[in-house]
């Protein structure tokens, strides 16, 4: 998986000889970074610029570059796709877009690169679904979670799918599908005649050996249609109980398809613009999105870090309450864009057994993993009596080029695997608990699914190599997770769904505090699952070094807590619902001694403060002691000064190494 001028689909090529316990990787075409559009967003204050044509902003561009840029259209009110006068990459691109990050009116420019979707090169089969199962070691436990919930019946959960767009036609997914759009702005990307339109179906992604021969395919794979969205959402919602076909994850699940990737791939623009319109937010020439998605679902990206304008749409999206779910890739490297963008949900993939996939990227940026697929047997060629055991079912198009007739993978001829389809099972996880729990943030979401992974294998009879975050080399091969290398554990769908079921405690405070000066400490956000109500709070505390603290009203959702000198400790907040179901919450807090000059009272009424204060002077949703877990867990995703995001909750001791 590489970030470069376009997503290029994997070439269909015959697979090479499996060794006993490895993962096929398969040749991975590196396609070049270079690329002739940016990104460019302009600051709000920038009024003048604002009110400027489209031509007068493109010439303010090229006087500040040097270059000859061309306006190519609008994505927002601010911001807005330039034309280069050619294509360029390195550090020749990066002095373009250090020249125009300059100019006072830019907030930021940046390379519209295209992206990669993330699966290995090799061709769909069916296989059994046991990674929905309960049987293998990294099983998701799925079939568990619908004695819970089905995702049928109250608030279903609508997932997009930004993808290559779906195959309407195939009886798994008719019934499940959304109004989409098209958000391809090249019709030769595109490959349907046309450009952006409100019709997300995929037409075919094929790059023939006459398609490389003009740009902007020069550089891209042969290979034949992918129909790789509607591979990702059939694992997510194809429809399920009805005696035909596959079971997706969620039964109810609505699918709202996002077509961003066509031949050879998309382009960041188109990608960010796709999400965006997704999560219910207004694109430039697109109607309003009439079913914003609780859930996005990213199976495509690059190795590079997420620049400003992933990271601007992601903190659009996810402060609207949308979680993001992202494949990390598949080249065995840190995570890229967009599954490094702070606050989306990376997912790494991982074998039936529980060991690192050898393809998938690993380190910080990967949150959780899922299955991703993997055969044990040698081969090819796979036959009925040795296939590829543990592949991944998906539905797909027989058409090698242009659509022909809906199906589903086999054992045998066709192998697929890859990260992209190990993020579906997350975000289908996510549609679950979303079922039972429709109130949950992107944040709470991915505390609750980090929690509730079981952990992964500390041994392995197939490989004894621990793996590590890569820096300057490839971790290629199979290994044993750990932590910081593949996240927070192995996804586990039912521990998910009856977490989310669970009261979910939220403590308001300061964290730090004055010696002999009244806090105010409440719980009366902490909210249950509906339709469930939150019946009483206990606070406590533990943890003490230093001066005992005391709180006024230990049973009341808000009251206040005192402490005569240095101290440091855990307020911790017991909340239970109405079906007796209890969830613990811990916030760390220390005291801070005032300069020797400033003689604080003996107490402070409530309201008033000398620097520890009563009233919320900043709001802490401290859903556990993440300061603490960050580093057991890789993350590198939280930017500093960003505390509102920071916190969870505290984890289980086995997640911490």
């Amino acid at each position: 998986m590489k970030m470069f001028a376009a997503v290029v689909l994997s070439a269909l090529v015959a697979l090479p000889a499996f060794a006993q316990t490895r993962d096929y990787t398969g040749p991975r075409l590196r396609a070049p970074d270079a690329t002739d559009q940016i990104i460019v967003r302009w600051r709000s204050g920038a009024k003048t610029t604002l009110a400027a044509s489209p031509v007068q902003r493109a010439s303010k561009l090229t006087a500040s570059s040097g270059l000859s840029i061309q306006h190519k259209r609008r994505s927002s009110s601010n911001t807005d796709v330039y034309k280069l006068d050619r294509a360029m990459s390195g550090n020749e691109l990066q002095a373009v877009l250090d020249k125009l990050n300059a100019d006072p009116d830019v907030a930021f420019a940046v390379a519209d690169k295209r992206r990669q979707i993330q699966q290995i090169p090799s061709d769909p089969l069916i296989a059994n679904q046991w990674y929905l199962l309960g049987t293998q070691p990294a099983a998701t436990h799925t079939s568990e979670a619908w004695d819970v919930t089905t995702d049928s019946t109250g608030t279903t959960a609508v997932v997009a799918v930004v993808d290559t767009g779906i195959r309407p036609d195939h009886p798994d997914l008719t019934a499940k599908i959304l109004p989409g759009y098209d958000f391809i702005s090249d019709a030769r990307v595109a490959n349907d005649g046309d450009v952006r339109d409100a019709d997300a179906t995929d037409p075919g992604d094929w790059v023939d050996a006459a398609d490389r021969t003009s740009a902007p395919f020069t550089n891209c794979a042969t290979g034949n249609s992918s129909w790789h969205g509607t591979r990702v959402a059939s694992l997510i919602g194809a429809s399920s109980n009805d005696g035909v076909g596959m079971a997706g994850t969620g039964w109810g699940t609505r699918i709202l398809p996002v077509r961003v990737l066509g031949k050879c791939g998309g382009f960041d623009s188109d990608i960010i613009d796709g999400m965006r319109w997704a999560a219910g937010l207004i694109v430039d020439g697109a109607p309003a999105n009439q079913n914003p998605a609780d859930i996005i679902n990213l199976s495509l990206g690059g190795d590079d870090d997420c620049n400003a304008a992933y990271q601007s749409a992601v903190d659009e999206i996810t402060g609207r309450g949308t979680l993001i779910v992202a494949s990390v890739g598949n080249d065995g490297i840190p995570p890229g864009t967009p599954a490094n963008c702070s606050n989306v949900l990376g997912v790494g993939g991982i074998r039936h057994i529980g060991t690192k996939i050898g393809f998938s990227n690993l380190g910080p940026g990967t949150d959780i993993s899922a299955p991703g697929g993997n055969c044990v047997n040698p081969g090819p060629p796979f036959t009925d009596a040795a296939p590829c055991q543990f592949a991944l079912q998906v539905a797909v198009d027989t058409g090698e080029k242009a659509p022909a007739a809906p199906s589903y993978t086999d054992f045998v001829t066709r192998p697929n695997f890859g990260t992209s389809f190990s993020a579906p099972l997350v975000a289908g996880a996510a549609a679950l608990m979303h079922a039972v729990n429709p109130r949950l943030t992107p944040d709470q979401y991915t505390t609750l699914l980090q929690e509730s992974a079981s952990p992964f294998p500390t041994s392995s009879a197939t490989t004894n190599a621990i793996c590590r975050v890569p820096t300057n080399f490839v971790q290629g091969g199979e290994c044993i997770c750990t932590t910081v290398t593949c996240g927070a554990g192995m996804l586990n769908t039912k521990a998910a769904v009856d977490a989310a079921r669970k009261p979910f405690g939220i403590v308001q405070s300061t964290a730090t505090i004055n010696p002999n000066v009244a806090v105010n400490i409440s719980g009366s956000t902490s909210f249950a699952a509906d339709p469930r109500t939150v019946t009483s709070y206990q606070w406590s505390i533990v943890n003490v070094t230093g001066a005992a603290p005391t709180i006024a009203d230990a049973a009341a959702a808000s009251t206040t807590l005192q402490v005569s000198g240095n101290s440091r400790f855990t307020l911790r907040l017991r909340v239970t619902d109405d079906a007796g179901a209890t969830d613990d919450t811990d916030f760390a807090m220390v005291t801070s001694t005032p300069p020797e000059t400033q003689v604080p009272p003996a107490s402070s009424p409530i309201g008033q403060s000398n620097g520890g204060g009563g009233s919320f002077d900043w709001l802490l949703l401290f859903l556990g002691l993440l300061p603490l877990a960050l580093p057991a867990f890789g993350r590198r995703k939280v930017p500093s000064g960003s505390a509102g995001r920071s916190h969870r909750r505290r984890r289980r001791q086995h997640l911490a190494e």
